[in-house]
């Protein structure tokens, strides 16, 4: 899992936004991202810390390695946001 922040998101933001890659929902934080570079589908957890740290985990090569975030974390984390946004709203 890597600690997602502003500064570590901001050049994967960047590519996502260019590439465009297909972003699926398979459930809860949960969801399915297909490689603008070939036909490789990754998937791509997120969760939150206790202290409300937030961690993405993406099964590519670079997510792997740990040490940046790559692009189908960015592209799923948008969507992310907007699900859980959707989710408080109809909670209220």
């Amino acid at each position: 899992m890597i600690k997602l922040t502003t500064e570590n998101m901001q050049n994967a933001i960047g590519r996502s936004r260019i590439l465009r890659p297909k972003v699926i929902f398979i459930s809860d934080r949960v969801f399915e991202v297909q490689s603008a570079n070939n036909n490789n589908s990754y998937t791509v957890r997120f969760s939150l810390g206790e202290n409300g740290d937030k961690f993405g985990q993406c099964e590519c090569k670079a997510g792997q390695s740990g040490r940046f975030v790559c692009y189908h974390i960015a592209s799923a984390a948008q969507v992310n946001i907007i699900r859980q946004s959707m989710k408080r709203q109809m909670a209220v």
